[in-house]
């Protein structure tokens, strides 16, 4: 979620740039947290993240509860991300759950076979089990994937969750299940992480992923918050000791904060002194 400062608010609607660049700040990370696992793809995610940010700028006047300034920006993210951000790369592949099973089988190879030092096999492994999470979401609808990523990996309530996207709550949590219950039967059939009968492991996904340059040797597409990524086999030991359905979960929210550099090209494009509208002008 977002947190505003309400003060800070304030000042940034009277044209303060200082107060309206921390505005800014504590919006960015949270909407691109939210992009990245709406669209699965870093420059999707920066494009959108831009997006919404110009938007939550140039709309800062027609706040009407200062208090709820963070929750008014975060509806207006997935309100983009649900029903007005174009289809991104990863969209349009058109991904399901039972062809992307199908691509996880396709190509596994040894890791040793790639000849790769330590710290490139961790860095490769690590963007291997991102990126396939990642496209897991993909495989969802738009309506579907926004609910699942609201609960299960942003852990708002379902309550919460129902007012950001203007829905009634009963049509949320049929969402929310319909979601779960997608996301749950693939990775327990498709994922070694969650299921020791399921085929896949990430390290023998990494010589397919760098054939077909879905990551680079010694390259990350993501780049995560200096919290660092847990180790697969402690995600493994986690998520084992969790029933079936909060496995499912607790894989998604193994993925890192992820970090961006949005906020001042945002910040350019809506300058805050010719955009952001007069206090006085509220209705």
């Amino acid at each position: 979620m977002i947190r505003f400062d309400a003060q800070q608010v304030v000042a940034a609607r009277e044209g303060n740039r200082s107060a309206l660049d921390a505005v800014v700040r504590a919006a960015e990370r949270p909407v691109f947290n939210l992009a990245v696992r709406m669209l699965a793809s870093r420059a999707d995610a920066e494009d959108a993240t831009q997006e919404i940010l110009v938007k939550i700028i140039t709309n800062l006047g027609s706040i009407r509860d200062l208090e709820a300034a963070g929750a008014w920006a975060f509806k207006i993210a997935c309100r983009h991300l649900v029903h007005e951000r174009k289809r991104g790369a990863i969209e349009a592949m058109q991904l399901s759950f039972e062809g992307f099973a199908v691509d996880l089988e396709t190509g596994l190879s040894p890791l040793s076979d790639l000849g790769l030092n330590e710290i490139e096999a961790k860095l490769a492994i690590d963007q291997v089990k991102i990126g396939c999470t990642l496209a897991m979401l993909v495989c969802l609808s738009r309506e579907l994937r926004i609910a699942y990523i609201l609960c299960d990996i942003f852990e708002v309530t379902d309550t919460e969750a129902a007012e950001i996207l203007e829905i009634d709550p009963a049509a949320y949590r049929q969402r929310l299940r319909r979601a779960r219950s997608a996301v749950t039967a693939f990775v327990t059939r498709s994922c070694g992480l969650v299921s020791e009968s399921a085929p896949c492991r990430c390290q023998r996904r990494v010589g397919q992923a760098v054939r077909v340059s879905r990551i680079v040797k010694g390259q990350s597409d993501l780049q995560a918050a200096s919290r660092g990524v847990p180790s697969l086999d402690e995600i493994r030991r986690r998520i084992g000791l969790l029933e079936r359905g909060r496995a499912s979960a607790a894989l998604m929210r193994s993925n890192p904060e992820f970090t961006s550099q949005i906020g001042p090209l945002a910040m350019f494009m809506a300058d805050a002194k010719s955009f952001v509208s007069n206090p006085s002008e509220k209705g």
